[in-house]
């Protein structure tokens, strides 16, 4: 993932899959490098990246067919 705003930065993030039976246990990992300013927008970035990661996993039929 390459973030632009508020600071340029970059981070690794993985979606795994758990199967458990005809579903799927879903998680969602991002790994950057932060430093004092990053440190301090952290509970802002953690609402937004919630936030997006719920709306995308609301329907996850609609992105397995993308």
């Amino acid at each position: 993932m390459t973030f632009i705003r508020p600071f340029e930065r970059e981070a690794v993030s993985e979606i795994i899959l758990f199967p458990q039976g005809n579903a799927a246990k879903v998680a969602r990992t991002m790994d950057t490098e932060q430093d004092a300013k990053m440190k301090i927008m952290r509970p802002l970035m953690d609402c937004q990246m919630g936030k997006y990661y719920g709306e995308s996993l609301s329907n996850p039929k609609v992105l397995v067919g993308k």
